[in-house]
């Protein structure tokens, strides 16, 4: 897809839209100085010595799911106490400030972390109270998504369902992502039948181009009913997918991300074609520090370019984003509000 570049205007204009984020990984937050700091920190013999170490292993990597979520998981290796877990919440929060993200659902992964030793309690009062600062300092409100990693057994899920159920109060959602090959939804559909009765909204990866990815996505619908489709691409693909999603009203949170040495967002036409479709379709930047398109701005940018995207396009991306989000009505219509009013003062008229 051809790229053109945007005017001041419309750059201008996604800085100061008021934006909502529901599907972007905590972990996938740490950007190279803090992979190494924490590494530092924690005493550990890491085989990256310095941001160029990191930079390299970043653009070096292959292209796919499993070369991502390796590289990934070293990364997240260096988050061993409370007081990193807050750190790393705090400082993203900043960043969302930065780019005026209003609200965002946070996922992270408690399985990754226990198994290695560290508490669930140490885990989410890290993540909670960073949340709570980061709502005090810069005025972002958060909320949270524990994933099941789908490689994992389903003991594992088990296990962490119970662990987390002292905390239930601080933690909004249940999500699936993580290595898909082999590991279809319908494996945890008693785990998420349980999820649902404890009060938890649900969500569930179903990765761009994965073996039976169409499949997979009426594994979400149908079997652990869930809420949403994180990423959700393959789904055009199946007309009467296409159908049922839109019947049921469900949001698909797709991430038009790219990285060196790809310059360009990945999935565009495809994205573009969900949204044509009349898909419920939303853009997120998925794991923002290590890829090359970042943060929101960066992010929505990068899909104006290589899509063409209008102001009232950004406008309703953004509405899909608050409409689809696990917020009380009120707070949803009053961040909406503040979207309208928005595009009266920049636009000056509603579509």
């Amino acid at each position: 897809m051809e790229m053109t570049i945007i005017s001041d205007d419309m750059r201008d204009f996604i800085e100061g839209l008021p934006k909502a984020e529901l599907h972007v990984h905590l972990e996938g937050t740490l950007g190279p100085e803090t992979v190494l700091k924490l590494a530092a920190r924690n005493g550990l013999d890491y085989p990256f010595k310095t941001v160029k170490d990191v930079e390299n292993a970043l653009n070096n990597r292959t292209v796919g799911l499993v070369s991502f979520l390796d590289l990934h998981y070293l990364f997240v290796s260096v988050i061993k106490t409370r007081e990193d877990f807050y750190e790393v919440t705090y400082e993203f929060l900043r960043t969302c400030r930065e780019n005026n993200v209003v609200y965002v659902e946070i996922k992270f992964d408690p399985q990754f972390h226990t198994e290695r030793g560290i508490s669930f309690y140490d885990m989410i009062q890290g993540i909670d109270e960073g949340r709570k600062d980061g709502y005090k300092d810069f005025g972002v409100e958060a909320n949270l998504i524990m994933c099941i990693n789908r490689e994992r057994t389903v003991e594992s899920a088990w296990e962490m369902m119970e662990q987390a159920y002292p905390y239930r109060h601080l933690i909004t959602g249940l999500g699936l992502d993580s290595y898909e090959k082999d590991n279809p939804p319908s494996k945890y559909t008693e785990v998420y039948m349980k999820a649902r009765k404890q009060g938890y909204r649900v969500t569930a990866h179903c990765d761009v181009d994965q073996e039976d990815s169409v499949e997979h996505i009426w594994e979400c619908i149908d079997l652990l009913k869930t809420d949403r489709i994180d990423h959700g691409v393959n789904s055009i693909e199946d007309p009467e997918l296409v159908k049922e999603l839109i019947k049921r009203d469900i949001t698909l949170t797709a991430c038009p991300t790219w990285r060196s040495p790809y310059p360009e967002p990945r999935d565009l036409e495809r994205i573009r074609k969900m949204y044509d479709m009349g898909l419920k379709v939303t853009l997120n930047t998925d794991d923002p520090a290590e890829f090359t398109s970042g943060y929101m701005n960066q992010t929505l940018i990068g899909a104006v370019e290589g899509s063409g995207y209008t102001k009232e396009d950004l406008l309703s991306f953004m509405r899909n984003a608050f409409e689809g989000s696990w917020l009380p009505q009120e707070s949803k219509d009053r961040y909406i509000k503040a979207l309208n009013d928005y595009a009266v003062s920049r636009i000056r008229r509603l579509h």
